[in-house]
């Protein structure tokens, strides 16, 4: 064999080792690629998994507050009823003692003759409804209050009737002084009390 065929033999033997390094290299450079690749997506998976499990329990705890407030809602809606149910049927048990003229009639005298007391004047004008106005027998109901009071003292009516379901006000001449002693204002004073009862024996509130 010539020097030369040698000499060009080496280096294409030379040549080859060196390409099928590069090319083991370059396999192993790819192959390394290929699990980082499949790392980064296996764990862009999870993330995702991951969020999305996330997403989907904070839309679910979010429906339950959802669900709970509304059913809560209801719940207040339905007492809030009740109690004002509760509230008209006191109100009417009030209409049906007004009816009771003899036994209203007093209760009336009771309520004019603290407004009296309070305003301590020897002349009031005592303010009723429309109803009380017709019907009371007005120079007995004065002698009624006189007794209460263990005084005489001077009483006007006033002609103008107020809008009340029942009871009075008792005022100085001027109009300056009032004490409202309606059945409405009665009422009204124990409103808050009366649904506290009402939510305690109703809901054990």
């Amino acid at each position: 064999m010539s020097e030369t065929r040698k000499f060009t033999e080496d280096i294409l033997t030379a040549a080859k080792e060196k390409t099928q390094t590069i090319i083991s290299e370059a396999e192993i450079e790819t192959q390394r690629a290929l699990d980082e690749a499949k790392a980064h997506s296996a764990r862009e998976a999870e993330d995702l998994l991951s969020n999305a499990r996330a997403e989907a329990e904070g839309v679910k705890r979010r429906r339950i507050s959802e669900v709970r407030h509304r059913l809560k809602l209801q719940e207040q809606l339905e007492k809030s009823k009740i109690l004002t149910d509760a509230l008209e049927q006191t109100k009417t048990r009030v209409r049906d003692i007004v009816k009771d003229q003899n036994g209203y009639l007093a209760y009336l005298t009771s309520l004019v003759t603290s407004g009296a007391r309070e305003i301590g004047l020897d002349a009031v004008v005592v303010h009723l409804n429309s109803s009380d106005l017709k019907r009371i027998d007005i120079v007995k109901f004065e002698r009624e209050i006189a007794k209460s009071l263990e005084k005489s003292i001077k009483i006007e009516f006033s002609k103008e009737p107020i809008e009340a379901l029942g009871g009075a006000i008792v005022s100085s001449k001027d109009g300056r002084t009032r004490i409202v002693n309606t059945l409405d204002q009665r009422i009204e004073a124990l409103e808050p009390r009366l649904l506290i009862e009402a939510g305690k024996i109703l809901f054990g509130e």
